[in-house]
């Protein structure tokens, strides 16, 4: 079972569902039906038994006419009961007979007379009885017969007008509604499988319809897993149902799969380009000075250019650490309430102190703005942003760092008058190693602007530039701000 596909295995526990439920619904109907079926045979033997009442009547000797053709006389006490030729002794299995009160039969038919004859008459309701291990109903009516008098022999004589504790036996065996509903279980018996293997087959067929997306699913999982294509997509259709979100969100996992592996190889490949130089000019370095015996002074330049790139290295190294680790997700990092009007005033001061190039910095934070941040890496983003612009200032320049209130949000600006960014560089400064023709002769690792939009991206924020080649730089960080 195990082993079995999903879509036969939904068959197969939909066919044991429908085959119980089949199962207690003939039960069910069974148990109704003889139910109905009983209760059916009882009021047909009431009915036949009540239907014969009205054709007995007790005629005296002097009314009873010489001849009848239609009618059955039989004498009884002083007169005869006249018999209407249409009384029912049996009937679709249905026997009635008429008695005397002493259990003569006087009339009509009793296959168990011979089982019966000193059975006494019970009151007017239906009872059973079980002869020869088969069961059957009988009915037992009393009858008060009407008398008929003609007019001269009823002038001035009281008669009685009813001839009672006359009795009508009806008798109806059971088998008949058992035959029935035996032949109601051999119909289901027939119509049942059948129905249940057309349902399992348009079972199948559906099942192999809804879960269509699901194979897509699996021959596009297999075809990524064979051929590692992640740029396959699975078709989905208009349809809103659970397969086709699942669908979507198979396609959406690969998006971000996609994604996530090209960002890894190409930070791969900019990792391995950046540590190629370093690595280079140090291998480089060290076999030139091995090559032969170098004076003091020489030895000193090859390990000055060695430590330089050593350094490089290892600020390179520091960066992509820091960036890995802020890569994942966000919850790594404790957010607080926190003073932003502080920190950039702090921060900013501590900057002053580089002093490169003469640059004079300037500070302009209106106070008490609040931000849910983490301090480390907020101080991280401005420490990246004033170096850059210290980086690429130009000699006895300016940079100014204003932060202010706009709406619902803070907004940081890093403003210097240096060497600026073109209009093509601009949309490429936030790329990880991505650094403009106009920079390269600058030391830096390339990945300071790029830590600087994932410190922003982490505080729900947004970064933007402005900027224009030998005029300056502005940097506009916007945060949600705390009341």
């Amino acid at each position: 079972m195990k082993n079995r596909s999903i879509r036969f295995r939904i068959t197969l526990w939909f066919a044991l569902l429908l085959l119980i439920t089949a199962v207690l619904t003939f039960l069910a109907v069974r148990f109704a039906s003889g139910i109905v079926l009983r209760g059916t045979l009882r009021n047909y033997l009431m009915g036949m038994v009540e239907e014969n009442i009205d054709k007995i009547v007790f005629v005296s000797a002097e009314e009873k006419p010489e001849t009848s053709l239609s009618n059955i006389y039989i004498e009884y006490e002083n007169g005869f009961l006249e018999i209407d030729d249409d009384f029912l002794d049996k009937i679709n299995d249905v026997s009635a007979a008429l008695y005397r009160p002493d259990g003569t039969m006087l009339y009509g038919e009793n296959p168990l007379e011979k089982y019966m004859s000193e059975t006494t008459f019970g009151s007017t309701k239906i009872w059973s009885t079980e002869i020869n291990g088969e069961n059957y109903d009988i009915y037992d009516r009393q009858l008060s017969v009407p008398v008929i008098q003609s007019n001269e022999s009823a002038e001035g004589t009281e008669k009685n007008t009813e001839v009672k504790n006359l009795w009508i036996r009806g008798i109806v065996s059971r088998s008949n509604s058992v035959n029935q509903l035996n032949e109601i279980s051999r119909i289901s018996f027939l119509v049942i499988p059948g129905l249940l293997l057309l349902l399992m087959m348009l079972l199948y067929v559906i099942i192999g319809r809804l879960m269509a997306p699901l194979k897509k699913i699996e021959v596009t999982a297999e075809q990524i897993s064979e051929g590692y294509d992640l740029k396959r997509r699975i078709e989905v259709g208009d349809n809103n149902d659970e397969v086709s979100h699942l669908a979507r969100m198979f396609n959406g996992m690969l998006d971000r799969l996609e994604k996530a592996f090209n960002t890894e190889r190409q930070f791969t490949s900019d990792a391995s380009h950046e540590l190629r130089t370093p690595t280079s000019v140090i291998m480089t370095q060290a076999e030139y000075t091995l090559e032969k015996e170098r004076t003091i002074p020489e030895y000193i330049d090859a390990m000055e250019v060695i430590n330089k790139q050593s350094h490089r290295m290892n600020a390179l190294l520091g960066d992509m650490l820091d960036y890995t680790r802020m890569d994942q997700k966000s919850d790594r990092y404790e957010m607080e309430k926190l003073d932003i009007s502080r920190l950039v005033t702090e921060t900013a001061d501590q900057m002053t102190l580089l002093g490169e190039k003469n640059i004079h910095l300037t500070v302009d934070v209106e106070p008490w703005l609040k931000v849910n941040g983490n301090e480390v890496l907020l101080t991280r983003m401005l420490h990246n942003l004033i170096s850059n612009a210290y980086r690429y200032g130009v000699q006895d320049g300016s940079v100014v760092v204003r932060l202010k209130r706009i709406d619902e949000n803070v907004e940081l600006s890093i403003v210097d008058d240096g060497i600026g960014i073109s209009k093509d560089d601009q949309d490429k400064i936030f790329d990880r190693f991505y650094q403009s023709d106009a920079s390269r002769s600058i030391q830096g690792t390339g990945l300071g602007l790029s830590m600087v939009k994932k410190i922003v991206e982490l505080h729900h924020g947004e970064i933007h530039v402005e900027s224009e080649e030998k005029k300056g730089s502005t940097f506009k960080v916007i945060l949600p701000m705390l009341q």
